[in-house]
C-alpha cells in the first residue's frame, strides 16, 4: 500500500498542483499494462478483472477519428479507475485462496510521447486447500439425497479454495434438495474457517431442510385461444411425476423437456402452486400450461448445410401432420433436391451437353414418408418407421437410386445420453456414368452388377455435455456406432425369396469432440475445440457382394481434412468410392476478436470470430493398411458470423502434408509457396462449426 501511495506523491511531482496533476495524467494514453511475479494465475485472467485497458494500435485509432463504429477509440489513464483495480485484483487473489498475496504498482511515464505505463508487481504466497468439509443440518437424510449430494462435488478436500467453486457447490447442494422434496430449504451459511498456522480452509455448509413435499393434483390448462387440442392423458404421459411422488425440480425440468420434444406445442411450462400447497399433506399442487401448434403444416424449403463432408444447397417442399391420428403422433412426408459444392459445377456444359449426368453435378433427391410414435414404452423412447426413395449422385462416375425402409427407436436413457437402434432395409442400385471408371467398383470383385438387397442394424449411444448446441465452450460431446449387415438376409433370405446379392459387414465408428475456454472467468474470447473419429468396416463370411458405397468412409471436405475438397481424399484407388477405414483428428482455436465491439452498419462485430485449424487424418481401403506416414495434414484460416441457427462458416484450407504426392514434394516446405501452395487452396463453405 506505501508503494502505491508512494507511486501516486511521484506522480505528483511531474505535475505540481493535485488538481492539474490529475488532470495531466488523464490526458496519458496506457501504452502497456504488465503483470509481473504471478506463476499461478495467468495474465489473462488477471487482466479480465481490471477494468483499465491499453490504448489500441495507431491503425485502429485513426480509424475510430474516421468513423467510431470502424475503428477503437484510445484508452486513456484514470487514477481512481486504477485504483480500484488494485482493489480488484487484491480482492480476486483472495478468492482464489492466495490470503497473503501482495500486490504493488510501479507507473511509468513518457512525457514526450504522452504516455503512461502501468505494472502489477504480484508476490502470489502459498495457496490455500481445503483440508475440511463439513455439513450441518444433513442429519438422517434419504439415502437418495445423501448419494447425490456425495457424487461429483465441485469442491473436494485436497483442492485448492477457490470461492467461485464454493459457489458453486452451494448451488449444486441446494438443487439436490429440492430434487428431493425439501421445497423450503434455506441456507443458513457457509463459512470458509482458515487456520493461520497451517493456512488450510475449512467448509462448513449449514442449511435448514424444512418438510419433505410430495407432488399434489396436477391440474393440464391448455390454451383456450386455439381450437386444436392434444388429448390430456397425452400430456400426461409425458410428465416424470404424478400424484403423491416425492416433489423434484428435476423431474419438473425433464417434463418440460418432454413435452417441447413431441414438437406439437408452440409452448409448454410447468409450475408448482406454491402458495396453495398443504402443510398438513405435504402436498404441491401443480399446473401444465400448454398452447398447440397447427397439427397441419405445408413448408417450402430452401437451405444449406454441410452434409457429407460439403457445401450443399437444398430446395424442397414438406407436408406435416403433428396430431395423425391424435396421441402427439407426427406424420412428415417431404421432397428434397440437395446440391453439393455449387461452386465446382460447370454449368454451360451442363446446360448445353451433358445435363445432369455431368460429372461436376453432385448431389441427391429424396422422397420420404415418415410417422413418429412419441410413447413407446415410455415418454422417453419413440419410433419412427420412414420409407425413402432417394437418387445418390455422391460421385463423379456414378449414382445410386436407393429404396430404404427404416425403423428407428431413439430412447433418453440419461439426462445427457441417448441410444439409437435403428434397422434398415436398402435395395441399393449401381449406375456407372463412365464406364470405364464406375465399373472398377463390381469388376474388381468379380460379382455381378445387380441391386444390393441389404438389411442394416446399427445402434449408436450418444452423450452430449456441451453447454451450447450451436457455440459450445465448454463440455463435450461423445459418439459410438455398431452396424450389422447380412445376418437377416442370410438367416431368413431364402425364406421370402429374395435371390438379390448381399453385403454381410460390421462396422464401427466413434467420435468425440471436446471444447474449452481457457480463461478464468470464460470470457469466451478464446475457445478450442478438439475432434477425434475414427472408424472401419469388415466383411465376414464369405459376402456375396462388397460394402455398399453410401455405407463406406470418405475423407475431405468442410467437416474433414480441409485441405482437400469432399471425397477427394484417400489412400486407395479411388477416392470418390471410399474406403473401409478412417481415422481423423482436428484442432481448432476460435477467437472473437471483435467482442463487445457493437456494430458496424448491419453486422454485429460481436458475431464475427476467426478460426485457425489443423486437421489429420486419412482413408484406407482396409483396417490392416492403416500407416501413420500416409496420414494427410491440412490448416487454414477460418471465418464466422453467428446467427440464430449456428454460424455461417467459411474456410480457406491448405495442404501440410500430402502422403499421396511425389517423395520430396510432400511437405509444405519442400513445395514453392506461391505456385503451388497458394494455387491449391481450397475454399469451404458451411452452416454450423466443423465440429
Amino acid at each position: 500500500m506505501f508503494r502505491r501511495v508512494l507511486g501516486f506523491l511521484l506522480l505528483t511531482t511531474w505535475f505540481p498542483g493535485f488538481a492539474a496533476a490529475q488532470i495531466a495524467l488523464r490526458s496519458l494514453e496506457v501504452s502497456k499494462i504488465r503483470f509481473e511475479g504471478n506463476e499461478i494465475l495467468r495474465d489473462d485472467d488477471l487482466a479480465s478483472v481490471i477494468q483499465t485497458r491499453e490504448t489500441p494500435a495507431a491503425f485502429w485509432k485513426l480509424l475510430y477519428k474516421l468513423s467510431e463504429k470502424l475503428g477503437e477509440r484510445p484508452e486513456y489513464f484514470d487514477p481512481y479507475l486504477f485504483d480500484q483495480d488494485y482493489a480488484r485484483l487484491r480482492t480476486f487473489y483472495h478468492d482464489q485462496g492466495f490470503f497473503s498475496s501482495t500486490i504493488d504498482t510501479l507507473i511509468q511515464i513518457n512525457p514526450a510521447g504522452k504516455t503512461i505505463a502501468l505494472t502489477f508487481r504480484i508476490q502470489e504466497g502459498p495457496r490455500s486447500s481445503i483440508d475440511s468439509i463439513k455439513y450441518i443440518g444433513f442429519d438422517n437424510l434419504p439415502p437418495a439425497l445423501l448419494e447425490e449430494i456425495h457424487t461429483a462435488p465441485f469442491v473436494k478436500v485436497g483442492d485448492p479454495f477457490i470461492e467461485g467453486q464454493v459457489v458453486r457447490e452451494r448451488t449444486r447442494i441446494v438443487n439436490s434438495f429440492f430434487n428431493n422434496g425439501f421445497a423450503d430449504v434455506h441456507v443458513d451459511s457457509v463459512v470458509a474457517h482458515r487456520y493461520l498456522s497451517t493456512d488450510d480452509i475449512t467448509l462448513i455448509f449449514a442449511l435448514t431442510r424444512g418438510r419433505r413435499y410430495v407432488f399434489g393434483n396436477i391440474a393440464i390448462q391448455q390454451d383456450t385461444t386455439v381450437s386444436q387440442r392434444v388429448a390430456d392423458d397425452v400430456i400426461r404421459s409425458q410428465l416424470d411425476f404424478k400424484h403423491g411422488d416425492v416433489y423434484s425440480e428435476a423431474k419438473r425440468l425433464d417434463s418440460e423437456r418432454n413435452l417441447n420434444r413431441l414438437g406439437v406445442f408452440e409452448s409448454s411450462r410447468i409450475e408448482p402452486i406454491v402458495n396453495q400447497r398443504s402443510d398438513s399433506t405435504l402436498e404441491i399442487p401443480t399446473s401444465v400450461y400448454v398452447r398447440s401448434r397447427p397439427f397441419q403444416e405445408l413448408v417450402p424449403e430452401i437451405g444449406v448445410n454441410d452434409e457429407n463432408n460439403a457445401f450443399n444447397i437444398s430446395f424442397g417442399v414438406g407436408y406435416n401432420n403433428r396430431n395423425f391420428f391424435g396421441g402427439a403422433r407426427n406424420f412428415a412426408t417431404g421432397l428434397k433436391i440437395q446440391v453439393q459444392s455449387i461452386q465446382e459445377v460447370e454449368y454451360s456444359r451442363v446446360l448445353e451437353q451433358t445435363g445432369l449426368r455431368d460429372s461436376s453435378v453432385i448431389g441427391n433427391a429424396e422422397l420420404t414418408f415418415q410417422m413418429t410414435q412419441p410413447y413407446f414404452f415410455n415418454n422417453k423412447t419413440s419410433l419412427t418407421p420412414s420409407l425413402s426413395f432417394i437418387v445418390d449422385k455422391r460421385n463423379r462416375y456414378y449414382f445410386n437410386p436407393i429404396i430404404r425402409g427404416r425403423f428407428s427407436i431413439i430412447s433418453q436413457t440419461a439426462r445427457y445420453t441417448t441410444a439409437y437402434l435403428d434397422w434398415s432395409l436398402e435395395r441399393i442400385g449401381y449406375e456407372p456414368i463412365n464406364d470405364e471408371i464406375g465399373r472398377i467398383y463390381f469388376d474388381s470383385l468379380s460379382i455381378d452388377r445387380r441391386p444390393q438387397f441389404n438389411s442394416i442394424i446399427s445402434f449408436t449411444l450418444q452423450r452430449d455435455r456441451r453447454n451450447d448446441l450451436f457455440y459450445p465452450s465448454a463440455g463435450f460431446f461423445h459418439s459410438g456406432t455398431i452396424e450389422e449387415a447380412g445376418l437377416i438376409p442370410s438367416a431368413f433370405g431364402g425364406l421370402f425369396g429374395i435371390d438379390l446379392p448381399y453385403s454381410r459387414f460390421i462396422k464401427v465408428s466413434g467420435r468425440g469432440s471436446w471444447y474449452w475456454d481457457p480463461s478464468l472467468n470464460k470470457t469466451r474470447q478464446l475457445i478450442w475445440a478438439l475432434r477425434l473419429y475414427g472408424g472401419f468396416a469388415e466383411l465376414y463370411g464369405h459376402s456375396p457382394a462388397p460394402i455398399p458405397i453410401n455405407r463406406r468412409f470418405f475423407g475431405g471436405g468442410s467437416g474433414s481434412i480441409r485441405g482437400w475438397r469432399a471425397r477427394e481424399l484417400g489412400a486407395v484407388k479411388l477416392p470418390e468410392e471410399g474406403g473401409n477405414a478412417i481415422f481423423e483428428t482436428s484442432l481448432e482455436a476460435r477467437w472473437n476478436l471483435l467482442k463487445n465491439m457493437g456494430r458496424v452498419w448491419f453486422l454485429d462485430l460481436d458475431k464475427i470470430s476467426l478460426v485457425l485449424f489443423y486437421d489429420a487424418g486419412n482413408v484406407w481401403s482396409d483396417l490392416k493398411k492403416v500407416r501413420t506416414r500416409e496420414l494427410a495434414m491440412a490448416s487454414g484460416l477460418g471465418f464466422r458470423y453467428g446467427t440464430v441457427a449456428g454460424p455461417i462458416r467459411v474456410d480457406l484450407g491448405f495442404r501440410v502434408y500430402d502422403p499421396e504426392a511425389v517423395p520430396g514434394r510432400q511437405w509444405i516446405t519442400q513445395k514453392k509457396f506461391y505456385k503451388e501452395t497458394l494455387s491449391n487452396l481450397v475454399l469451404h463453405f458451411g452452416i454450423g462449426n466443423a465440429f
